[in-house]
């Protein structure tokens, strides 16, 4: 009974995350104002031309959670983003590749979200269009930016990811004077803002390379393109990730995290970016 407690916790907990994650990817991509909210008494709908997305997570190597839309709704989703950008002749395999994008950016905001509530990491692991389980339990939601048009989503989730969520309850604190003061000073630190920054790679030039530098000199980096980034604070290597744009910005889509232990590390060493084989 308490397991099955935790589920119904655990399902609820996942469905607040999937309204959060899949309205910010569509409102950041489209430029249009999305909101997505679960529907729990629409029954499933039927779908023309679904694209069945199942995403994989650090738990396992199978796919845990599965999202589907029909042609109706990632065609409007992909015409709506390539025209933010200047794009209007476009086919369906351009919408396909750019819903496929926004579930991306999803599924990696719902794992940073799981790790927050699980206090472990959950990351991303590989996502294709999958077909899903026959006896899986789908959730319906709905998609819309205005008045005049409402889609219809479904999601669904395996038990292993609730699973995820029945990891023992750390034992509660003494409430000494002690723990009072760190709490307080904790609180205080929260609000103490830090410079992060991302490092694309590194080289060595000798002097003589240097000073042969002018307008126009390509340095060439120890790393491929295809190769994540480094996420950096205070000289700490915290995370990897992979470069994004939004709302015509640069931005970087955090995939693996840096345990405690190895961030620790990497704050006390002398040379923090060895800490870049922390986070493969």
């Amino acid at each position: 009974m308490i397991q099955n407690a935790k589920h119904v916790e655990a399902q609820a907990t996942i469905v607040r995350h999937m309204e959060a994650a899949l309205s910010s990817a569509l409102t950041s991509m489209t430029g249009k104002e999305f909101s997505v909210a679960a529907d729990s008494k629409t029954q499933v709908p039927e779908m023309e031309q679904p694209i069945v997305w199942g995403q994989a997570f650090s738990i396992g190597p199978e796919p845990a959670m599965w999202l589907a839309a029909g042609k109706d709704f990632w065609s409007t989703v992909g015409q709506l983003t390539l025209a933010a950008v200047g794009i209007d002749s476009l086919t369906d395999e351009d919408c396909r590749s750019t819903w496929q994008e926004i579930v991306g950016q999803t599924m990696g905001a719902i794992a940073s979200a799981i790790t927050v509530d699980v206090q472990h990491e959950i990351t991303t692991g590989k996502g294709h269009e999958a077909e899903s389980p026959p006896d899986l339990a789908w959730h319906v939601f709905t998609a819309k930016y205005d008045d005049d048009n409402i889609w219809f989503i479904k999601a669904g989730w395996s038990k292993a990811l609730l699973a995820a969520y029945e990891r023992p309850e750390a034992p509660e604190k003494s409430s000494g004077n002690r723990d009072s003061t760190f709490s307080k000073t904790f609180e205080l630190l929260l609000d103490v803002a830090l410079p992060v920054s991302v490092s694309f790679g590194r080289t060595l030039l000798q002097i003589r390379e240097v000073l042969k530098l002018n307008s126009g000199s390509i340095v060439e980096l120890n790393r491929f393109v295809a190769d994540p980034v480094d996420v950096v604070v205070n000289d700490c290597v915290i995370a990897r990730g992979e470069v994004v744009v939004v709302d015509g910005n640069y931005g970087v889509r955090v995939t693996h995290l840096a345990s405690r232990e190895d961030r620790l590390r990497s704050g006390m060493s002398d040379n923090p970016i060895k800490l870049a084989e922390a986070v493969r």
